[in-house]
């Protein structure tokens, strides 16, 4: 709904698109990517110069292909090609074991459950995967991401304060929040005047209208 964001994204489409939901922002010497799908990797490598940041950090909300997929194969790419550690950000309880199944040399990165300026906000999403979303303090600005999320409710102790909403709508709801349900709801935020970016769409042209609508 607003492209004057904070966070620039990669890619904002559903699980079965062919840009998987990926952001991220650079600092003054750092990168943060925002998820690692199995679409990402090609993407950064042509985005970036890895080499002129000293830290890269990358945050991972859950396990699903879509946005962890290619997360081994930055990790790789970094330490080997660009003599680079990463910096794994993640709560998942299976974060360790994926990276090791995967053929991640634990020298070849660093494992963080937290970063000063990010708090995790543990979600449902799927029954099969724990999964998060997070508020993050960045340029001055209070940020809400709700990752992959069916619910709404581990979200709203932060709306008051939050200045931009990065939240995962669906047409067909699920394991996604149903758009329609929540409409009520964004359009009292985007009368706050808060900025609502949606993304993980899984019907772009009906879920742009009813953008529109709000």
């Amino acid at each position: 709904m607003n492209n004057d964001t904070t966070l620039k994204f990669l890619g904002k489409d559903y699980g079965f698109g062919k840009q998987n939901n990926s952001a991220y922002y650079e600092t003054e010497k750092g990168l943060v990517l925002i998820d690692c799908g199995f679409t990402v990797f090609s993407q950064v490598k042509e985005k970036f110069d890895f080499n002129k940041y000293e830290t890269i950090h990358i945050i991972i909300t859950h396990l699903h292909n879509d946005h962890a997929g290619s997360l081994s194969q930055l990790i790789l790419y970094l330490w080997f090609n660009c003599n680079k550690k990463a910096i794994v950000v993640s709560k998942c309880e299976r974060i360790k074991e994926y990276l090791e199944i995967t053929g991640t040399p634990k020298e070849s990165y660093e494992l963080k459950q937290e970063l000063d300026n990010l708090t995790f906000i543990k979600t449902n999403h799927t029954p099969y995967l724990d999964a998060y979303g997070f508020n993050l303090n960045l340029a001055n600005r209070s940020i809400l991401y709700t990752g992959d999320t069916a619910v709404i409710e581990p979200f709203m102790p932060y709306l008051n304060e939050t200045e931009e909403l990065y939240i995962d709508v669906s047409r067909f709801g699920g394991a996604h929040i149903k758009i329609d349900d929540i409409v009520t709801l964004l359009r009292q935020l985007k009368n706050e005047g808060k900025k609502i970016i949606f993304m993980h769409m899984d019907d772009k042209e009906y879920i742009e209208k009813i953008a529109e609508s709000i």
